[in-house]
C-alpha cells in the first residue's frame, strides 16, 4: 500500500462518521438562528426605543406649548379673531409681554388657521439655531421653537423672511404645514397672521412646495432686484410637482415675503415651504 497516496487518512484523523457531520451541520445552524434572532430583538428594541422616543418628545413639546399657549392667549370675553381681524382691526389676542417677560428673544406670535400652528418665534443673539432644541425656558427640548436667524431683521420688513420649525411626527410645531400639500386645504385656507409687540400682520398664502434644502438666505442675495425679481417668479411659479399656487397674485419690489420652513419626512435633502405675503400691517389698538 502506498502510504503516501493523498487519499490516504492519517491515524490520528480518524474519517468523521454520517451521525457527526449531521450533528455539526445542526449545530451551526443553531448559531445561525441564535444571531438571527439576537439581530431581530435588537431591531425590535431599537424600533421600540425610537417610538418611544418619539412619543415622549411629542408629549414633552404639547405639554410644553399648551402651558405657553395658555399664558400668552387673552381671555375668552375679550374680542374674536377671524373675519374681523382680516379687515384689520388691530386686535391682538397674544400678550407677547408676558413671555418676554420669560425670555426677551421671543419677539411675535405665528398663527396659521385651519392648523396646529400657533406657536411664539423667538430669535437668538448668540447663536442662529439656539432654539433649534431649546424651549422658550431655555431648556432643552427635542421639538425645539419656531424661530428666525440673525439674517432676518425682526420687524418682518425684509423683501424674504425665513421661518423655521421642526415636523414633528405629531400635530406639533410645523408639522401641520403639509396640510398644504392637498389642493382642497390649500384653496380654503388662504391666510396666516404674525402678531409683533404693537403690529397684527396678515399674510396671504401665495403658494406651498417642496424645495431643496438650501439656506435661503444664504444662497440669495436679496438686495439685488434681478435676483429678487427671479426669487420671487420662483415662488409664484415653482419648480416642483409637489406643488399648489394661489392664482391672482403678483409680487414686485415692495413685496414682504414670510417662508415657513419644515423638513420633508424622510427626506433630509428637501424642505417644504408655505409662502405668505404681507397683504395687512396695522398697529395694535389695545396694547398688552
Amino acid at each position: 500500500m502506498n502510504r503516501n497516496n493523498d487519499n490516504t487518512i492519517p491515524a490520528d484523523e480518524p474519517a468523521e462518521t454520517g451521525a457527526a457531520v449531521r450533528v455539526k451541520k445542526k449545530r451551526k445552524k443553531g448559531k445561525v438562528a441564535v444571531i438571527l434572532l439576537l439581530v431581530l430583538l435588537l431591531v425590535c428594541c431599537g424600533s421600540i426605543g425610537y417610538i418611544g422616543f418619539t412619543v415622549v418628545t411629542n408629549r414633552s413639546a404639547e405639554e410644553a406649548y399648551g402651558e405657553v399657549n395658555e399664558l400668552a392667549t387673552r381671555s375668552a370675553a375679550e374680542p374674536a379673531t377671524g373675519a374681523a381681524q382680516q379687515q384689520g382691526n388691530g386686535y391682538s389676542p397674544i400678550n407677547l409681554q408676558k413671555l418676554r417677560a420669560i425670555n426677551p428673544d421671543v419677539y411675535a406670535w405665528l398663527r396659521i388657521p385651519g392648523t396646529y400652528v400657533d406657536y411664539p418665534i423667538a430669535q437668538s443673539a448668540v447663536d442662529d439655531n439656539y432654539y433649534l432644541h431649546r424651549n422658550i425656558y431655555r431648556r432643552y427640548l427635542f421639538a425645539g421653537m419656531i424661530y428666525t436667524q440673525s439674517c432676518n431683521y425682526k420687524d418682518f420688513l425684509d423683501p424674504i423672511t425665513v421661518v423655521y420649525g421642526h415636523n414633528m411626527r405629531s400635530t406639533t410645531m410645523f408639522s401641520s404645514l403639509h396640510y398644504f400639500e392637498k389642493p382642497d386645504f390649500f384653496n380654503k385656507n388662504e391666510y396666516f397672521y404674525i402678531y409683533t409687540i404693537d403690529r397684527v400682520l396678515t399674510y396671504r398664502i401665495v403658494s406651498a412646495y417642496k424645495y431643496d434644502n438650501r439656506h435661503i438666505m444664504n444662497s440669495f442675495d436679496f438686495s439685488n432686484p434681478a435676483v429678487l425679481a427671479e426669487y420671487q417668479q420662483g415662488i409664484l411659479n415653482p419648480a416642483s410637482t409637489l406643488r399648489n399656487v394661489r392664482d391672482g397674485i403678483t409680487l414686485d419690489k415692495d413685496s414682504k415675503i414670510v417662508i415657513l420652513s419644515t423638513c420633508m419626512a424622510n427626506d433630509k435633502k428637501s424642505r417644504y415651504l408655505v409662502n405668505g405675503v404681507l397683504i395687512s400691517d396695522v398697529p395694535i389698538q389695545e396694547q398688552p
